[in-house]
């Protein structure tokens, strides 16, 4: 069984996230996997994958950046916004757009915007989720968020599929993305194929697919996995030696000011409160996240989340 740690898998078209899950918890025979930021089947790329104990950090990640490239389909909408779905119209006029005014439409994208969620999606309404609803022929209106688009650039475009690249906000919905240009354009349209390029520090570069890491276990070589210490190298670290504090640690109890170790004084005097800090030992092992609580001169670090075995480096 390997360690606790990260996997980048470059997900195939046609599974579920939930069902790459399930392929490597029997592939490695870990008790515990989970995913980070579930890809729609028709979707293939970046999904990342925490093993074992890193599941308990899968909310502490760095993932508000997302990278995606695709085609939409023009002239086609269907009820579930992609290819997937029936679909409900089609236009009947013709789709020579020039690249001036495809250009001018994604560029209203730009910046901060609200975005309606698909009514096929996991995203719930009074504890169910939508697509719950929908597969049951019941209405409700899908609730609709604040996103950011940082870029959405043009491709290329020969009718009627339109190819495009976005950088985007964590929680954006690109098939609502495709289904809006589509309607702007005047023709209606939905995801014919998409493809994501990374999901905050993951990206396809360290992706590996099913196929090979099969061929690796198969091999008896380890997986390639990503140190905890590394995927959350974005939150501040805190080197703990003391044997009666990790004691304490490891029992959850919090830390007050008085037991800090001067060695400490320089890093969270440029810590705001409610920041998420790594404490680890001597060797570089995660012992604990611990969250600075308290207001000024009455500071302590209270554990959020503390490891069962010192995760390693």
């Amino acid at each position: 069984m390997p360690e606790a740690g990260f996997l980048i898998i470059d997900k195939p078209e046609g599974l579920t996230s939930q069902r790459v899950v399930g392929k490597i918890k029997h592939l490695l025979g870990c008790r515990k996997v989970g995913h980070t930021g579930t890809l729609d089947p028709l979707a293939t790329g970046v999904l990342p994958i925490a093993l074992n104990q890193a599941t308990r950090l899968i909310q502490y990640l760095d993932e508000d950046i997302k990278i995606y490239s695709g085609e939409i389909e023009l002239g086609v909408e269907s009820d579930t916004l992609d290819r997937d779905g029936e679909v409900i119209a089609r236009h009947a006029g013709p789709l020579d757009f020039n690249i001036a005014a495809i250009t001018a439409v994604l560029a209203r994208y730009q910046g901060e915007i609200t975005q309606t969620a698909p009514v096929y999606s996991a995203i719930k309404s009074k504890g169910r989720p939508l697509y719950a609803y929908a597969r049951a022929g019941i209405d409700v209106k899908p609730p609709e968020r604040q996103i950011r688009i940082d870029s959405l650039k043009l491709l290329s475009y020969e009718a009627p599929l339109l190819g495009f690249r976005v950088v985007c906000s964590k929680g954006t919905y690109v098939r609502s993305l495709a289904a809006d240009i589509g309607r702007d354009l005047g023709c209606g349209g939905r995801i014919w194929s998409l493809r994501r390029e990374a999901s905050g520090g993951f990206d396809l570069d360290r992706a590996i697919t099913l196929e090979t890491l099969t061929k690796l276990i198969d091999a008896g070589e380890n997986p390639p996995l990503i140190s905890p210490l590394k995927v959350l190298g974005h939150l501040p670290k805190l080197r703990l030696a003391d044997a009666g504090l990790k004691k304490r640690v490891a029992h959850g109890m919090a830390l007050g000011r008085a037991e800090w170790p001067d060695s400490w004084s320089e890093t969270l005097a440029v810590i705001m409160p409610e920041t998420e800090i790594m404490l680890v030992d001597e060797s570089e092992k995660l012992l604990a996240l611990a969250r600075l609580s308290g207001r000024a001169g009455d500071y302590s670090l209270r554990m959020s989340r503390v490891m069962q075995t010192a995760l390693s480096g």
